[in-house]
């Protein structure tokens, strides 16, 4: 058993949980935009530049419903399924090397 694999799991899932929180930061934050320049501008900002590379090629195939944007909700089950399947190999990978 490789203790390296498990590991790789597991940074596996610390990842997935934190892009999680991020987009759940963004989703909040265009409920409430910046009006100043500060704290809550930068995390906003910092937000969308983690998120932007996943959300904008789901937005270009995934046309807008009227006002809903699906894009966070298709990412959140696009990095789940992701993160699934590299888990599953690590742990493969993990017992059988």
């Amino acid at each position: 058993m490789s203790p390296i694999f498990f590991r790789l799991a597991e940074t596996v899932q610390y990842l997935q949980d934190f892009f999680y929180v991020v987009l759940v930061v963004r989703i909040v934050g265009s409920f409430f935009p910046p009006r100043t320049a500060g704290v809550w501008m930068r995390v906003i900002g910092w937000t969308v530049q983690m998120t932007e590379p996943v959300l904008a090629p789901i937005r270009r195939r995934i046309p807008l419903l009227g006002m809903l944007d699906l894009s966070a909700l298709i990412a959140i089950f696009l990095v789940d399924i992701a993160g699934f399947i590299l888990r599953q190999l690590f742990i493969f990978l993990a017992v059988h090397v």
